[in-house]
C-alpha cells in the first residue's frame, strides 16, 4: 500500500523534527538559546543531570631560586553537583472528524496534515514556554517548580545554583545616577572580584533599557546620535546595536512573557534584574544544557513481549509520536522534553538588582 502524506507525518521522526523546529523558533525564548547555542552540552545516563563546579586558583606562584624544589600546588576543589531533571509532556487528541471534517486554518477545505501540524506546533509551543521558564529561572539562581508556579504540575522541585548577587550603588532609576561612569565600573569590579573573569554580557528586560535611555550621564554621552539608531535598531528581544558596548557591556534584552489560562500575563524575567555574564568564548564553562534519555515507539506494538520490546526506541531530549485512537476514532500525538539548565559557574553568573541599591556603610564611630 502506498503510504499516504499523512501516514508519512505521523511518523516518529518527522514528528520528533518537527517539534524540535518548531520549540526553537521565536524571539520569545532568549534565556533557553543562550543554553541551547552557548552552554556545554550535558549527556546524562540516567534521570539526574550531574556535572562539577570547579574554582580554580587565584593566588599567586612562589618565586623560588633556580636550585629549589618546585613548590606544590592544591589540587582544584572541585563540587559534585546534580539534580533530577524535569520532564515536560503534554499530549493532544484530535478526533477523526476534526482532522478530515473540519475546514484547515486558513483553508476552504480540511486538510488533515495542516490541522496535524497546527496542533503539534502549539504543543511544541507549550513545551518550550516552560523551557524558558527553567532556563531563566537557572540564570537568575533558582529554578523553582510546583503547581503554583507552573500549573498542572505534578512534581515540585527546586534548584539552587547560588549564583553571585550584588546591589547598584544607587538606583538606575534615578536619572542622576552614573550608570556608566560609576555603576557600570562597579559591577565589573564585583564580578571579576568574585569569579576572576571579565564580565562582557548583560541579560535584562526592556524596563532597564528605558532607564539607560532617560540617564542623563549618557544621554549627555550619545547626544542626537543615541535616538536616531534608537529609532532605526529597536530591537526588545536581542542585542540592540546601540546598547552592544556601555563601558565594555553588550547588554541584551529579553521580553517573554506566557499566560496562565485564567491568569494575567506573566514574564519570564523580572524587572529591575541584570544577568550579568563572561563573554561568548567562556559561555560554555560557565553554561550546561542537559538532555536526558527518552523512550518512543518505533513501530507497532506486537503480542509477543521479545518484538513489542524491540519496538522501542531511544532519543535524547525532545521527542514527538502518534498512535491511533478508536474510541472515538482519531489520534492521539504525544510530545515532550526531558532536561534540565544548569549553572555550572555560579561565582561566573552575577545577578544585579539594578532599582534596589544596596544600603549605605554605617558611619564610623567617633573617637
Amino acid at each position: 500500500m502506498a503510504i499516504t502524506p499523512l501516514d508519512d507525518l505521523l511518523s516518529v521522526d518527522t514528528l520528533t523534527g518537527l517539534i524540535k523546529t518548531f520549540s526553537e523558533q521565536g524571539d520569545n525564548r532568549s534565556c533557553t538559546a543562550l543554553f541551547a547555542s552557548a552552554g556545554r552540552p550535558l549527556i546524562p545516563q540516567g534521570e539526574a543531570a550531574s556535572w562539577d563546579e570547579l574554582e580554580f586558583s587565584r593566588h599567586l606562584a612562589p618565586v623560588t631560586g633556580g636550585d629549589s624544589p618546585h613548590t606544590r600546588a592544591r589540587l582544584l576543589k572541585t563540587r559534585r553537583r546534580s539534580s533530577t531533571m524535569a520532564y515536560v509532556k503534554a499530549y493532544k487528541d484530535l478526533p477523526a472528524s476534526h482532522l478530515f471534517l473540519n475546514r484547515a486554518p486558513g483553508a476552504d477545505m480540511s486538510d488533515a496534515e495542516a490541522i496535524l501540524t497546527t496542533e503539534l506546533e502549539d504543543l511544541a509551543n507549550l513545551i518550550a514556554n516552560t523551557k524558558e521558564f527553567l532556563a531563566c529561572g537557572a540564570l537568575l539562581g533558582l529554578i523553582d517548580v510546583s503547581p503554583a508556579s507552573v500549573p498542572g504540575s505534578e512534581l515540585s522541585f527546586t534548584v539552587d545554583f547560588g549564583n553571585a548577587k550584588a546591589q547598584a550603588l544607587a538606583s538606575w532609576a534615578d536619572p542622576t545616577t552614573k550608570i556608566r561612569g560609576k555603576e557600570l565600573i562597579e559591577l565589573k569590579r564585583l564580578f571579576k572580584d568574585q569569579s576572576g573573569i571579565m564580565a562582557q554580557i548583560a541579560i535584562t528586560e526592556p524596563g532597564i533599557e528605558g532607564l539607560l535611555v532617560q540617564n542623563n550621564e549618557l544621554r549627555e554621552l550619545a547626544k542626537e546620535p543615541l535616538g536616531v539608531v534608537m529609532m532605526r535598531n529597536a530591537n526588545p528581544n536581542g542585542t540592540n546595536p546601540q546598547w552592544d558596548n556601555v563601558a565594555g557591556i553588550s547588554f541584551r534584552f529579553t521580553d517573554g512573557t506566557y499566560k496562565p489560562e485564567g491568569g494575567p500575563v506573566a514574564r519570564y524575567f523580572p524587572a529591575g534584574k541584570v544577568v550579568v555574564l563572561p563573554g561568548e568564548a567562556r559561555l560554555g564553562q560557565v553554561l550546561g544544557w542537559a538532555e536526558g534519555k527518552v523512550h518512543v515507539p518505533a513501530g507497532p506494538v506486537y503480542g509477543d513481549v521479545a518484538r513489542a520490546t524491540s519496538m522501542i526506541r531511544e532519543l535524547r531530549g525532545s521527542y514527538a509520536y502518534a498512535e491511533v485512537r478508536t474510541d472515538p476514532m482519531g489520534i492521539r500525538i504525544y510530545a515532550g522534553w526531558h532536561g534540565l539548565p544548569v549553572v555550572l559557574n555560579p561565582n561566573a553568573v552575577m545577578v544585579f538588582d539594578a532599582l534596589n541599591p544596596a544600603p549605605a556603610p554605617a558611619p564610623a564611630p567617633a573617637p
